[in-house]
């Protein structure tokens, strides 16, 4: 009986061949007897300024703040109204309360320090490599990870001081979405002004679309249905460029400021184009580790009809009849569908015995804890998936002992140390302890509630 190796080792292509490489890779590992050894991991990391208030992310009827671990299923609980996109994902819900960060800097932001449990400054070099760039050197990919932040459509790229791939190693953002979209698939788009850039994705996906045929025609069945998928991520790309290459019209008149460019200049429009390159880059293979950096404190929401910027709004500012906590509810409800969203489309891709997003953990986080002004006492996290089980979660809401109470010893590199137990690379400890907290041995160690 055929293998996939043997399949694809005989097997030529022309145009497509680069564009399908990644998948042609992934496929070639997954014969029977390993399949579920080598499914990939895959992490994606969203970082939000202003905190991320943990009262809002309380399931009904659960509290966070006690002197004890409280661990509840989810169940029938009603999730909190931001969090409301998450409900047909409850069964792969983590909500995490009471971890504490007081090994890092804190007021408006922990810079590397939220993804790296150490102290970290904007202007100096980090001192570590953080969770992502450190999984991303684990799990290497064509991109071994992907940086992408919410800009004003004039920055191209950027290095907010949020990840790291390790020592004095800044990882890189993109800011703006067309020139990500360029740095990212440029392969299949090639040459020329926007419009014929748009217009060669075409010309090559449709020769892909005659080695797809092809390829097709060889694989088991399994192969088939997951090929089609794949190449769906490609298709959305396609289609988008054309649409917005024929609906300017209709563009500039809901939004004037519309370039010629494939996005808007709201910055909500590009968050959202970076969420949606984010999720093909996923899907195509080209990477296992991605971040977006929601937004700074100079951020503008005016797409969601919020005139402050994000620094004015976590000092109380309100944007005509909304209150300031009105815009922080918004912008939060905003962020948390475009997650959604993105769990929708890996769901919606046969991997293995399940789905892409079986094996894909995507972490919600503040880069500055529960507050505008953070303390680093608390620090909330929502966590979406399980990796095939290794996160033992099917639902729940864990809220370890506030920090000052006797039972409290749980921070954020415990955390980040989980997460490298799930992903297969185990470690005492991820960062810095809190040595307020006592001694650094204490602290080692991952969540022990989470591991299954």
């Amino acid at each position: 009986m055929a293998t996939r190796r043997t399949v694809l080792k005989g097997l030529s292509l022309g145009a497509g061949s680069l564009a399908l490489s990644p998948f042609l890779n992934h496929f070639a590992r997954l014969d029977a007897d390993d399949a579920e050894q080598n499914l990939p991991k895959r992490f994606v990391f969203v970082v939000k300024a202003s905190g991320l208030q943990a009262e809002f992310i309380n399931p009904e009827g659960l509290q966070h703040g006690g002197g004890t671990l409280v661990d509840e299923p989810l169940g029938s609980r009603k999730l909190p109204e931001s969090l409301a996109s998450f409900e047909p994902f409850k069964d792969r819900l983590t909500i995490l309360q009471g971890l504490s960060g007081k090994m890092c800097n804190f007021g408006h932001s922990s810079f590397y320090g939220a993804l790296g449990a150490y102290k970290a400054t904007l202007q100096g070099q980090p001192l570590a490599a953080t969770i992502d760039g450190h999984l991303s050197n684990l799990l290497p990919s064509v991109f071994n990870h992907i940086g992408l932040k919410m800009g004003d459509g004039s920055q191209g790229t950027a290095y907010p001081a949020i990840s790291a791939a390790g020592k004095n190693k800044q990882l890189p953002f993109q800011c703006n979405p067309e020139l990500a979209y360029q740095n990212l698939f440029g392969s299949i788009a090639a040459g020329g002004d926007i419009r014929k850039k748009y217009q060669r994705t075409g010309n090559v996906l449709d020769a892909m679309a005659a080695d797809i045929r092809k390829l097709k025609q060889q694989l088991p069945g399994e192969g088939k249905v997951k090929l089609d998928y794949y190449l769906s991520g490609f298709e959305a790309l396609k289609d988008r460029r054309l649409k917005l290459i024929s609906m300017q019209d209709v563009l500039k008149k809901h939004a004037p400021e519309v370039s010629d460019k494939y996005t808007s200049k709201y910055a909500t429009h590009q968050l959202e184009a970076h969420f949606d390159m984010a999720s093909a880059a996923l899907i195509s293979g080209i990477t296992n580790v991605v971040t977006i950096h929601t937004d700074d404190l100079n951020s503008s929401y005016q797409g969601l009809g919020i005139t402050p910027k994000v620094h004015s709004v976590g000092h109380g500012a309100s944007s005509g009849e909304m209150s300031s906590q009105d815009c922080r509810n918004i912008i939060r409800t905003f962020h948390c569908d475009l997650i959604a969203d993105m769990a929708t489309k890996l769901k919606a891709i046969p991997e293995g015995d399940g789905t892409m997003l079986d094996n894909t953990i995507i972490v919600y986080v503040s880069d500055n804890s529960d507050k505008h002004h953070s303390s680093a006492t608390e620090w909330p996290m929502v966590v979406l998936g399980n990796l095939g089980g290794r996160l033992n979660s099917k639902g729940r809401y864990l809220s370890y002992p506030s920090y000052g109470s006797p039972a409290h010893r749980h921070t954020i590199g415990n955390w980040l140390t989980t997460l490298c137990h799930v992903a297969g690379f185990p470690q005492d400890h991820f960062g810095q302890p809190d040595f307020a907290l006592g001694r650094d041995v204490d602290q080692q160690g991952p969540l022990s509630e989470l591991l299954a």
